[in-house]
């Protein structure tokens, strides 16, 4: 009895010390970026705040802090129109730039959307154990892999196993036929 009870006051300890450890940055990258169904526009407004203002501006409007990194899109307003963050403004001009991608980072998520989410190089399964805990089970479980508390909202991505297997959280065994379910996306909250 003694020694489960240490072990316990062990396990507690090292849990409390866990959880002091500061939050490291959250970055998360965007590959051509969108505003409003078009890409997003190089600048703020019409020739103004263009590049880190732009992308700064759209990584808090995705509850993050800043934009880490970004690129531009050279000339592709003709055949990709791109929008504006800070007007809404439309440029559909052949000379019309936007971004090509933008990491958007924060030392303090309070929330975040991981799209098509993966464990160990494979799409998250749909179930947390074989035909068991799926849904909210298994978004939970990876938010809580992710260090936010619960899953607000999530998708299913039904019968993706062939062409894209998903591992189960709880065992971490890989779904490789048509008939596996995964995530579409899994928004997590502190």
């Amino acid at each position: 009895m003694k020694t489960n009870l240490k072990l316990c006051i062990a396990a507690a300890s090292a849990i409390l010390a866990l959880s002091a450890i500061p939050a490291e940055a959250v970055e998360q990258d965007f590959a051509k970026p969108k505003q409003g169904g078009n890409r997003l526009d190089w600048c703020y407004d019409w020739s103004v705040g263009c590049g880190k203002k732009a992308a700064d501006a759209w990584c808090k409007a995705k509850g993050f802090e800043e934009a880490s990194a970004f690129s531009i899109a050279t000339d592709i307003g003709a055949s990709q129109p791109t929008r504006l963050i800070g007007t809404g403004a439309v440029c559909d001009q052949a000379f019309c730039d936007g971004f090509s991608n933008i990491t958007c980072k924060t030392s303090t998520p309070q929330k975040m959307t991981f799209n098509k989410p993966k464990i160990q190089g494979n799409r998250l399964d749909w179930c947390f154990n074989w035909s068991q805990g799926c849904g909210s089970t298994a978004a939970n479980a990876y938010c809580k892999s992710k260090g936010f508390a619960t899953a607000t909202g999530f998708a299913m991505a039904a019968d993706i196993g062939a062409s894209q297997p998903t591992r189960l959280i709880g065992t971490g065994a890989v779904c490789d036929q048509q008939f596996c379910d995964g995530f579409k996306f899994v928004t997590c909250a502190k």
